[in-house]
């Protein structure tokens, strides 16, 4: 497996940090995560096969997650150099319907009709989609908003998770246990009460839980100093900590 972050930050503009997106690729599986605020452009610039993408997967419908939908679908629509038969598969979880109904009524009726095969698929906590014959994909129910959810990507005998936006929960340390990346947001500095996303310590703490191998932190509503960061994650956490960045290319080998 390899995953390309696309946008490394959230809804705060950040002249470094796109909004949260990724890009993953195995096998004939070419798999856009989450699409938020400089996916689109980010998907040229960091050489992704966004031509060939075979499904897209939105964890829920926060701007910073969701909101370069339409511009996704105006470039495939009128952006592609070459004409493509290969069909495309739109997942989120419930909601998506309102979404894509509320993006149609904004910017015209015509833009999720494209000149190739395209569906959508409601996922929900407990879902697993066969992407390919090799490729599975898996979904749990975060505490974040009423439909955000998070993924687990097995091929190969691996496992690439992939959190969303979540506050601390015990029962993702299961769906998330043995992951050979975890990718996390780390939203704040410190926990804070009644929060819906993860402070550092917490998104040490729950790949600790994990027995992850590798925690790939994104999704700062901080200045991040590097080593300071690694330093506050490394007391909680033993295993390998990469602080991501957009264009970092993540690699998992069979």
């Amino acid at each position: 497996m390899r995953l390309t972050i696309l946008g490394s930050g959230t809804s705060a503009p950040d002249g470094a940090r796109n909004s949260a997106s990724y890009f993953l690729e195995h096998g004939g599986v070419r798999m856009l995560m989450d699409c938020g605020a400089g996916a689109v452009h980010a998907l040229a610039r960091f050489a992704a096969p966004w031509e060939s993408m075979t499904h897209i997967a939105l964890s829920h419908y926060h701007v910073d997650h969701a909101g370069e939908l339409a511009p996704l679908f105006q470039g495939l629509k009128y952006g592609m150099s070459r004409p493509r038969s290969e069909p495309l598969l739109l997942m989120g979880p419930v909601g998506l319907n309102r979404v894509m109904q509320g993006l149609e009524h904004a910017f015209g009726s015509e833009l999720f009709r494209v000149k190739f095969p395209f569906e959508t698929r409601i996922i929900a906590p407990g879902d697993v989609v066969a992407l390919d014959d090799d490729t599975l994909f898996k979904v749990a129910k975060t505490p974040h908003t009423e439909e955000s959810v998070a993924f687990r990507i097995e091929a190969g005998g691996r496992a690439l998770c992939y959190t969303g936006d979540t506050a601390y929960s015990e029962s993702l340390s299961g769906f998330f246990a043995d992951a050979d990346v975890l990718i996390s947001e780390c939203s704040f500095e410190e926990s804070r009460e009644g929060g819906l996303h993860l402070s550092i310590a917490e998104a040490g703490r729950l790949a600790a839980r994990a027995r992850a191998k590798k925690l790939v932190v994104t999704h700062f509503y901080f200045h991040v100093d590097e080593a300071k960061l690694i330093t506050e994650l490394r007391s909680q956490f033993s295993g390998e900590i990469v602080v991501g960045k957009d264009g970092d290319v993540i690699e998992i080998d069979d």
